[in-house]
């Protein structure tokens, strides 16, 4: 068995390091530019050592670089890597030419990018359970990376050729946006009178909700609220209230225009009173 480094003992490399190893994984070491966080993940995973980046390469046939992408290249370039060793980042952004100085020495370049948010100490055997890993390698790795997707319960989606800036996008807008319109959220709650201190325990089960919808069905049917149900008059009175705070008011009206691209079942009148809702 392919004996797994770690470079990187964040979130991603923490989650990624315990469930390789609770799946029956050889993780031999971790590194980190703190010592202290590798050798805490060290410790928690049976036979894994604490070793510098470049003792790790010496010693691991697969590396994953679980760090941030202004230091993959980075990487990439000062240690040593040899022929045939698997050299794989975790970057969404990056395409696998941040990985050139590793594929000149003849090592096999890959990316393995799980579509999931994790927060700290958000790990387990379970971490990758149903996440789309986007999976980019040579033909002699890549079907590697879709059995390792695999053996995580993972599904791995091929993204060689896409336009990795608009993928990482992608998820930027169903991940990270996501708490920006709680941050909206909470300005709209606040406005009203309410406590901001009370707004995430309020709100935040709204977005689990409509996330669980979004998982398991078709996203005009996943859709609530009064524009799934054709309320202009319900979305000029919000308008007219968020003019208070004109930020928000464009905010509501982007994403609400957003939800006019589906097909709600809406007659032409109920959408066009929508739309002129919006837009007014």
């Amino acid at each position: 068995m392919s004996t797994i480094g770690i470079i990187g003992a964040g979130r991603v490399g923490t989650a990624l390091a315990l469930s390789l190893a609770e799946k029956g994984h050889r993780v031999a070491g971790v590194a980190s530019r703190r010592d202290n966080g590798a050798r805490a993940l060290a410790r928690r995973i049976a036979g894994a050592q604490s070793l510098s980046a470049r003792d790790l390469v010496a010693q691991c046939d697969w590396i994953f670089l679980t760090v941030p992408d202004a230091a993959v290249a980075m990487l990439a370039a000062e240690l040593s890597w040899r022929a045939g060793q698997a050299v794989i980042h975790t970057s969404g952004a990056l395409d696998l030419s941040a990985l050139d100085p590793a594929a000149a020495r003849d090592a096999l370049p890959g990316s393995f990018h799980p579509l999931r948010a994790f927060a700290t100490g958000d790990t387990g055997a379970n971490a990758f359970a149903g996440v789309t890993i986007g999976v980019a390698a040579g033909p002699a790795l890549s079907p590697q990376l879709e059995s390792l997707a695999g053996s995580l319960g993972a599904r791995a989606l091929r993204i060689d050729g896409a336009d990795r800036a608009l993928y990482h996008a992608a998820a930027v807008f169903a991940s990270n946006f996501a708490i920006a319109l709680l941050v909206a959220a909470r300005q709209a709650w606040t406005l009203a009178g309410l406590p901001e201190a009370e707004a995430r325990a309020a709100l935040a089960p709204l977005l689990e909700g409509a996330a669980a919808n979004a998982h398991a069905l078709p996203l005009e049917k996943a859709l609530s609220g009064p524009i799934a149900r054709g309320e202009a008059e319900t979305i000029k009175r919000h308008l007219e209230k968020l003019a208070r705070a004109p930020e928000l008011a464009d905010v509501y009206r982007a994403l609400g225009a957003q939800l006019l691209d589906l097909e709600l079942g809406h007659s032409r009148e109920v959408r066009d009173s929508l739309r002129w809702a919006l837009v007014r």
